[in-house]
């Protein structure tokens, strides 16, 4: 939806009002609709956003948005699906239709605890315009990112890494990018900037500096696995996510997860791409015939391909994570102007086991230390493991079974990676993406479930599959899915790809 910035400085005034709107005009591509600004406390904080309109996308619902009582302002990025829901269950008095003013006007009622309540993806900042504090925010999963600098003089928050950087300029952190190289991102928490960090999923971030999880995933006392109920979870989840005023399209590959996510959702139009040799366009033409859907295909070739990924570097101001961040990026830019929010199948192989070769292994593999899971899991076979990556995983370990491990090291480390590569992919091109199978009820409901209900010997995401045939997408069922694939038929091992598309990024961007 948007790209946020925030300073709050002390009296020396290190970064001025016009430093701070050049730094947010480095990331208005996040949101070319409009670009807000607010001062206070002559110059110790200040407030921007770049907006891209969905929800009361009329200029009185523009950022940063300031509470009815006029003590409260915020800066919002995402969507929270349930703010209707909410205005109706607080009474909240709200002026206009958006949810970030529904926010704002929760947190003025029952303070910090209005972030629990949030359903939807965000990342966000809000202040206390009479005492100065003020909270930063981010959802359960990390499908919103946020970044944040905090020295003596300043602390900067901001939707982008590289916009951090340019307020409180700092070396590359040398660690994250062997990290990158060998499991495609940095340890959570950290960013290809040394002093630039990562709020982790689920926290808060306060002006006191405390740092405290607000919410997350837990095994919690529940019935036994129903797949009807299942099948409701994710149906109202598509609903909520459909949530507008603007026109909502989907991606379609020849898979389980886009099939059914289409299959569930009233959108018309769905977008398929690849290239020339390296496609499921027709698969996908298959599923939008299951589905009654109108498919549009978006082909390009290895030269488009390449001299895409280097203008996302640039762009971005630091190496992309996958390669298919290009292909999602075209895709996106080809829909319609109008057509602003798009629906992902990001999730599903988190949540249903869809990477089976690894969770197949891990039903009844014996710890073998953490470089050996790393060197199995990682995508490059020369990398050293750094110390920082190993002790993560062996952090994350601790006290678990090698399956309960997998389970989580995917959900809390591979996943966030991939929805920041669809975050920053689909807002690159000014488009909104939305993942329906991750939404808290739906992961909750799942985690840590019986691995027999999702994986046997010859399936997995055994629930996803009945419900593809309850649906008739059973054309799904007989393929095997190679997604938005960006592998060139020259490459000859997933090895070989990453080294070449890392050396690639890294020499866009003039850091190699």
């Amino acid at each position: 939806m948007c790209g946020i910035l925030f300073v709050h400085q002390g009296p020396a005034l290190p970064i001025d009002p016009a430093r701070f709107r050049k730094a947010l005009e480095r990331q208005s591509w996040r949101g070319p609709d409009a670009t807000g600004t607010a001062v206070h406390r002559d110059g110790q904080l200040l407030l921007g956003n770049n907006r891209l309109s969905i929800i009361d996308p009329l200029p009185h619902s523009n950022q940063p948005i300031r509470s009815g009582d006029g003590r409260y302002e915020i800066v919002f990025n995402g969507e929270i699906y349930n703010h209707v829901a909410l205005r109706e269950k607080f009474d909240l008095v709200c002026r206009h239709g958006s949810d970030t003013e529904t926010i704002v006007e929760l947190f003025s009622r029952i303070g910090t605890d209005a972030f629990g309540h949030l359903d939807g993806m965000f990342a966000l900042v809000i202040v206390d315009l009479q005492t100065t504090k003020w909270w930063a925010v981010r959802d359960f999963a990390g499908i919103k990112p946020l970044y944040y600098s905090s020295t003596a003089d300043a602390v900067v928050i901001a939707s982008e890494p590289a916009t951090v950087d340019a307020l409180r300029p700092s070396s590359r952190d040398a660690a994250a990018l062997d990290e990158l190289r060998l499991a495609r991102r940095p340890v959570p928490g950290h960013s290809f900037f040394e002093g630039v960090k990562e709020l982790l999923p689920g926290h808060v971030l306060t002006s006191d500096g405390d740092i405290y999880r607000f919410t997350g995933i837990s095994v919690e006392p529940r019935d036994a696995f129903d797949q009807d109920r299942l099948a409701e979870l994710l149906r109202r989840s598509v609903y909520t996510h459909e949530m507008s005023d603007v026109p909502v399209v989907s991606m379609l590959s020849g898979g389980i997860d886009s099939a059914l996510v289409a299959a569930l959702s009233s959108v018309r139009e769905t977008y398929c791409v690849g290239l020339p040799d390296n496609n499921e366009c027709d698969a996908a033409r298959d599923t939008a015939r299951e589905t009654g859907k109108n498919l549009n295909t978006v082909l390009t070739d290895a030269d488009e391909m390449t001299e895409t990924w280097r203008r996302l570097c640039r762009l971005r101001g630091e190496p992309l994570s996958v390669p298919n961040e290009g292909l999602i990026y075209l895709c996106c830019k080809a829909m319609k102007p109008s057509e602003k929010v798009v629906l992902t199948g990001e999730g599903a192989d988190e949540l249903f086991f869809g990477y089976d070769g690894i969770f197949r292994w891990a039903l009844d593999a014996a710890w073998p230390g953490a470089e050996a899971f790393l060197r199995r899991y990682g995508y490059s076979d020369t990398v050293p493991v750094g110390r920082r990556l190993s002790d993560y995983v062996e952090e994350m370990k601790a006290g678990k079974s090698v399956l309960d491990f997998v389970e989580d090291f995917f959900l809390h480390f591979h996943l966030p990676g991939l929805l920041r590569r669809m975050d920053f992919a689909s807002m690159a091109a000014s488009r909104e993406a939305r993942v329906p199978f991750v939404s808290r009820d739906l992961v909750q409901y799942m985690y840590r479930r019986e691995a027999h209900l999702r994986l046997d010997p010859s399936e997995s995401k055994i629930p996803l599959r009945r419900l593809c045939d309850n649906l008739g997408t059973r054309s799904t069922l007989e393929r095997r899915k190679i997604g938005f694939s960006a592998t060139p038929s020259s490459v000859s091992t997933r090895q070989e790809e990453y080294r070449r598309f890392y050396d690639l990024c890294l020499e866009a961007i003039e850091w190699s």
